[in-house]
C-alpha cells in the first residue's frame, strides 16, 4: 500500500469519533503486568486498552516492589483513598490540562521524598491531538519564570510563567542558548489512553517511577523534532515497536489498528 492510502487509511480510521482505539481489546497477560514498570509510559496503552482492573495491576506493581503504586498515586497524587472505587477509578479529578496532571505528579514525588519534586512537570505537544495522538515528557526543570522560543515559530520569543499553557511544553534550551529542561520519561499515546481517571493514575505511576529511576531520557528530542515536523506517526509507530520488543507482544496495537508511518 503506498503511502497516501495509508494516509488515507489512517484518517478514516480516526474519523470515528471516540471508538477509532477502543473498539478492541488488547490482553496484557497477568505475568507482563509488572513487567511493564520496566518499559514504562509508552506500555500505558497495554494497561488501558485491556480489561485488567486496577486492583489488579496495584498488586502485581507492589508484589514488584514498585517505587509508586496504583494506590500511591491516590493516595499521595490526589490525596482519595484507594478503596471501593469504580470501573473507570474516577474520584472526579480527571486532569484536563498539564498544569493539574503536574501537581498530581509533584504531590506523589513529594511523597516519596523527592527534594526539589517541584521541579518536574508534565509537558504535552498536541499538535497531532485532533489525530487522535499526544506527545507527553516528563521534565525537570529550574525556574518558575522561562523566557523561550516558540516551539512551532522559532523566531518568537516567550516570557512562560506556570500560568500560561506553552510552559507545559518541554524545551531543551532557553534564549539565551542555556540548557533548560532534562527528560526522564516520555510517550506517544493514543488520547483515548489517558482520557479516563484511571487510565490518567496509570500513567502517573508509571511515569513518577521511571523519574525516580533517575535516567535522562535523551532519545526524547529527536522523537519530538519529528513529531513537530509532522512525522508523528513514525514515533508512535516506533515506540510501539519497542514496547513490543521488550514485552514479548507480538502484534501491537498500531499494527492491529493499521497505524502506518509516514
Amino acid at each position: 500500500m503506498n503511502q497516501f492510502l495509508k494516509y488515507i487509511c489512517l484518517l478514516f480510521l480516526m474519523g470515528t469519533p471516540g471508538c477509532y482505539l477502543m473498539v478492541f481489546d488488547i490482553p496484557l497477560k497477568f505475568d507482563l503486568i509488572a513487567e511493564g514498570l520496566g518499559v514504562g509510559a509508552p506500555a500505558l496503552p497495554y494497561y488501558a486498552y485491556s480489561k485488567t482492573t486496577l486492583e489488579v495491576i496495584d498488586k502485581e506493581f507492589k508484589d514488584a516492589n514498585a517505587k509508586v503504586t496504583i494506590e500511591d498515586t491516590y493516595t499521595y497524587g490526589y490525596k482519595k483513598s484507594f478503596k471501593n472505587l469504580g470501573t473507570d477509578g474516577d474520584t472526579g479529578q480527571t486532569f484536563a490540562d498539564m498544569g493539574t496532571a503536574t501537581r498530581y505528579l509533584q504531590n506523589i514525588l513529594k511523597a516519596k521524598g523527592l527534594s526539589d519534586a517541584e521541579n518536574y512537570f508534565l509537558t504535552g505537544i498536541d499538535s497531532a491531538k485532533g489525530l487522535g495522538f499526544t506527545l507527553i515528557a516528563a521534565v525537570h526543570r529550574l525556574g518558575k519564570d522561562i523566557r523561550v522560543y516558540d516551539k512551532f515559530g522559532a523566531s518568537n520569543e516567550y516570557t512562560l510563567t506556570c500560568d500560561d499553557p506553552p510552559f507545559y511544553q518541554p524545551y531543551r534550551f532557553d534564549c539565551e542558548g542555556n540548557p533548560l529542561d532534562t527528560v526522564y520519561e516520555w510517550a506517544a499515546v493514543p488520547n483515548d489512553c489517558f482520557e479516563k481517571q484511571g487510565q490518567q493514575a496509570i500513567l502517573l505511576t508509571l511515569t513518577a517511577n521511571k523519574i525516580l529511576e533517575n535516567k535522562p531520557k535523551t532519545d526524547y528530542w529527536e522523537a519530538e523534532r519529528k513529531w513537530i515536523a509532522g512525522n508523528f506517526m513514525s514515533v508512535v509507530v516506533d515506540q510501539d515497536y519497542m514496547v513490543c520488543q521488550a514485552l514479548g507482544i507480538e502484534s501491537g496495537y498500531t499494527e492491529q489498528k493499521n497505524v502506518f508511518k509516514n
